[in-house]
């Protein structure tokens, strides 16, 4: 186990990747250990540039140079001729002017969104609302559920992933809480970078609607 965050995604049209996590070796070792063969993934979605998400990205690909891989426009020169010479498809996405990027149906990715490091997130429509995963929601994850409703005009049923709350006070964490509830969010299943104590407090505040999340949970949200 190290440091990183990856998510595999299924049930929609294709079986999706969103992340890779900060190496390839602990991200292919953990794909056994859950059963889950690299052949079948048919797409790979890099939320930003950071090497805990993007780290295992290469040696997934030694493992199917099939799929398509999702990076932001903003990636350097070199991870994208890598991914390309690796015989990936790549799709650059831009940021979120151009409107929505469709990975495949009811599955969206938000665009580039922020204006530091640049970050896409993932959007799954399903029969409850909306899934909204999330990297490191270096754009803010109040902003990100925000441009999902946008996007999509639907009810957001979870949001799951890093929310990037490491070291933020507990009345910062509160206000990011009440916001999230202003938008009508029923469940957050935070991780990664939103670090021990604001998770405590998402506990504390959302009770029955907080999914505790880490390394080889299943989650099922329905079609």
């Amino acid at each position: 186990m190290a440091w990183g965050f990856s998510c595999l995604v299924e049930g929609p049209e294709k079986t999706i990747l969103f992340n890779t996590g900060g190496d390839s070796a602990t991200l292919l070792s953990n794909m056994r250990t859950l059963g889950i063969d690299p052949q079948d993934v048919d797409v790979v979605v890099i939320s930003h540039i950071h090497g805990d998400h993007v780290g295992g990205l290469a040696g997934f690909l030694e493992e199917n140079h099939a799929a398509t891989v999702y990076l932001p426009r903003s990636f350097p020169e070199s991870v994208k001729d890598a991914t390309r010479r690796a015989g990936a498809e790549l799709v650059e996405v831009s940021s979120q002017e151009a409107g929505p990027v469709e990975i495949c149906e009811h599955v969206y990715s938000t665009g580039e969104l922020g204006d530091w490091i640049k970050e896409q997130s993932l959007v799954i429509e399903t029969s409850r609302g909306l899934v909204v995963i999330t990297g490191c929601a270096h754009p803010g994850v109040v902003n990100i559920v925000r441009r999902a409703k946008e996007l999509t005009g639907g009810d957001v049923y979870l949001v799951l992933g890093g929310f990037h709350l490491g070291g933020a006070r507990r009345r910062r964490v509160e206000c990011i809480i009440a916001d999230l509830r202003r938008l009508g969010v029923q469940k957050v299943a935070p991780c990664h970078c939103t670090e021990e104590q604001a998770i405590r407090v998402f506990a504390e505040e959302y009770g029955g609607n907080f999914v505790e999340n880490g390394v080889g949970m299943v989650l099922d949200v329905g079609p």
